[in-house]
């Protein structure tokens, strides 16, 4: 093993300590990605929707193994926003392979739903020079309907799931983007209306 990447397994896989398990888990989630695309691509949409199933349910595992364990980390948190990202976009992919006719008749839903995250992302670099993600009340249900999105349609056959989570998601981000320009700074403020000035991060 190179030194490089020794330096990568001590930063990312074990924190420079013993291997941290939900570093793992939080990763696993990301290398679930490709072989989910892969299963859609050769037409086995139902392993593929299992494999999902599978790879969300780590973001609610991961946290978990590092509260247990007391291995809780910022680092760690950055890691699973990462990888939360990624997958996010991913979701857009996985609903397209699997429904095909979806973009034709919810395209402006998923540009909000997709597209609306990344113009907040850009927004708040322009305006802190820095990517806020606000763990607002609103943005863990927008997650949450996000990453149910596919086997909701899937069960219920019901494609109004898709602008119910556009909803949620558009109407968060314009909250946290209010939340900034009125001068908030505290990541965990539980909504656009608490105090802005709680906590002041650099």
């Amino acid at each position: 093993m190179t030194a490089r990447a020794q330096t990568i397994w001590r930063r990312v896989l074990a924190e420079d300590g013993g291997v941290k398990l939900a570093n793992l888990v939080t990763l696993s989630r990301g290398a679930a990605i490709a072989p989910i695309f892969l299963l859609l691509v050769l037409g086995h949409g139902l392993a593929a929707l299992g494999l999902y199933v599978l790879a969300a349910a780590t973001d609610l595992v991961d946290g978990w193994l590092a509260r247990r364990s007391g291995r809780a980390s910022a680092f760690g948190a950055q890691l699973d926003a990462v990888v939360d990202n990624l997958f996010s976009v991913a979701i857009l992919g996985f609903l397209l392979l699997a429904f095909p006719e979806l973009g034709e008749r919810h395209g402006l839903a998923l540009t909000i739903l997709f597209g609306g995250p990344l113009a907040y992302l850009a927004l708040s670099w322009l305006a802190r020079r820095q990517f806020m993600m606000f763990h607002f009340w609103s943005a863990k249900a927008g997650a949450v309907l996000l990453f149910c999105l596919w086997p909701l349609v899937a069960i219920t056959g019901w494609e109004g799931w898709i602008a119910l989570a556009a909803a949620v998601v558009g109407l968060s981000r314009l909250e946290q983007l209010v939340f900034i320009f009125r001068g908030g700074r505290d990541l965990d403020a539980p909504h656009g209306l608490a105090s802005a000035s709680r906590r002041d991060i650099r």
